[in-house]
This record gives C-alpha cells, sequence and structure tokens, in this order.
C-alpha cells in the first residue's frame, strides 16, 4: 500500500490515474512544499495546485455561480490550481514521471516565479517583478535591433559588390580565385607552317 505523501492527494481519481511516485512528489515538494497533484474531476490528466499560504484564494463570491467540478475541488481542498500537467510522450515508453519531465516542470516553474524576482511575498520592492520584465523587454528588442543590422549590413554589402560589377568599376570576381575565369591569351597564334597570310584587294 503506498504511503501518504504531502505532494498528492487523490480525491476521486476517477479515471483510475497513476499515483505519482514518491521520488516525484519530493521533488515538487523538495522545491515549494505547498505543490500538491491532483487528479482531475473531468479529464484523464493530473492538476498542478498550490496551497494557499498568503492569499484567501477562491472566495465565496467566486463560487456563487461556478459549477466547474475541478473548481469546486481545488476550493473544497484549499489549493489554487497552477496548470494540468502535459508531456510528450517518450520513445522508451518509460511514462511522464521520468527524471527528464520533472527537471522540465521545476525549470518551468523557477521561469515563472514572480517571488523569485520580487524577493519573496514580503518583500519591500513590489516593483522588482515588473523591473525585470522590463529589462527583459529591453534585452530582447536589443537583440532583435542588432539582428536587423547585421542583415541590412550585409545585405547593402552584397548589394554594392553587385553594383560595381555591373558598372564595371570593379573587374575581379569569386570564380576568378578558382581558376574559372577564361584567361587571356598571351599573344595571336601563328598561322600553321609558319606561313603568314596577306590581305590583297579581290580580283
Amino acid at each position: 500500500m503506498a504511503t501518504t505523501h504531502t505532494g498528492w492527494i487523490e480525491d476521486q481519481n476517477r479515471f483510475t490515474l497513476e499515483r505519482p511516485p514518491d521520488w516525484f512528489l519530493t521533488g515538487l515538494t523538495g522545491y515549494d512544499a505547498n505543490l500538491v497533484v491532483i487528479p482531475s474531476r473531468v479529464r484523464r490528466q493530473y492538476l498542478l495546485c498550490r496551497r494557499r499560504q498568503y492569499t484567501q484564494g477562491l472566495g465565496d463570491v467566486a463560487m456563487l455561480d461556478n459549477k466547474h467540478p475541478d473548481t469546486n475541488m481545488c476550493y473544497g481542498y484549499g489549493v489554487l490550481p497552477i496548470a494540468p500537467l502535459r508531456w510528450q510522450k517518450t520513445k522508451t515508453d518509460a511514462g511522464m514521471f521520468t527524471q527528464q519531465n520533472l527537471k522540465s516542470l521545476l525549470d518551468t516553474l523557477r521561469e515563472r516565479d514572480a517571488w523569485s524576482a520580487g524577493g519573496g511575498p514580503l518583500a519591500h520592492n513590489p516593483d522588482a517583478v515588473a523591473d525585470a520584465i522590463d529589462a527583459y523587454d529591453d534585452a530582447q528588442e536589443h537583440k532583435l535591433d542588432h539582428l536587423n543590422w547585421e542583415n541590412f549590413y550585409h545585405m547593402g554589402r552584397d548589394a554594392w559588390r553587385s553594383l560595381t560589377a555591373r558598372v564595371g568599376s570593379r573587374n575581379k570576381r569569386a570564380s576568378d580565385y578558382h581558376g574559372v575565369a577564361r584567361q587571356p591569351l598571351a599573344h595571336k597564334p601563328a598561322p600553321p607552317n609558319g606561313q603568314r597570310v596577306t590581305l590583297t584587294d579581290a580580283l
């Protein structure tokens, strides 16, 4: 019989989904002790959720007209839904609970961790997250501008080389350096048998 793990809530599990292995759940809770995996009530998939900590979560007013089974489930357990867990099938058919998928999930969580960028929920700089986003946008814009500059630079250089070759101010071609171009004759060949050709008026 499987032991109880803080990172797993079995709920109804109407689709009889496999219980995640302890090492996978421990990897999640090692990153954030409030993370929990719950099987969905409406789809054959898992939900990644987080236990409420500094917020009231889904309030009674928000739940008045709600009829979605998964939302009601999260409300009942006092958790906030983050996202469904979906991974592509592996060639080895090792299932979805692999070290690679765990690492991918944790990397994604780190990238989206607003508390990490802002210094935590009790930080004194609430604008830190916005500043980090602005800095990222500026870096991406600078990267795009530099890429456009490089493209226009190479296009302009190629256009200049083509123009100078057409007007004759540049007589060197790439083929000249590879033995493809026709070499000019050093002298006019003499007629056979050493005879000279003399032009005369026609009779």
